[in-house]
């Protein structure tokens, strides 16, 4: 079993943090959201956590807008970095709702899976 923790600091100080807990069981369940809202580089702080750190990532930012419309989280850039890393594991998609129906659930969960899949697995 692998605990997934998720932490606001920077990708070096969690790293700092995940060394001090020094065990496997322990992974990074890293947000998107956590770096973008504080004016750090997403993509870079992914390779400094690397692969072996990340067990599950939540790939969403502010609510309001869908995934595909945000102009602030570079899905796409996040996908090559993940790539770069040769990182696979779980996505969580939450919130990104759109701010016009923000309690439409179906139609706003469907529009950001859809996109994630297409993104990720080039999948309609």
């Amino acid at each position: 079993m692998v605990i997934g923790i998720e932490t606001a600091p920077d990708a070096k100080e969690e790293l700092r943090l995940l060394e001090d807990i020094n065990s496997p069981a322990i992974k990074s369940y890293f947000n998107f959201s956590n770096p973008l809202k504080n004016d750090r580089d997403l993509h870079a702080e992914l390779k400094i956590l690397a692969k072996e750190n990340i067990i599950q990532i939540c790939c969403n930012d502010t609510d309001g807008i869908w995934l595909q419309n945000n102009t602030r989280l570079h899905i796409k850039r996040a996908k090559q970095a993940l790539d770069e890393m040769k990182w696979s594991g779980w996505l969580v998609i939450e919130r990104c709702r759109d701010a016009k129906e923000p309690a439409n659930a179906r139609k706003n969960f469907t529009a950001n899976t859809t996109f994630v899949m297409t993104v990720f697995h080039g999948k309609d």
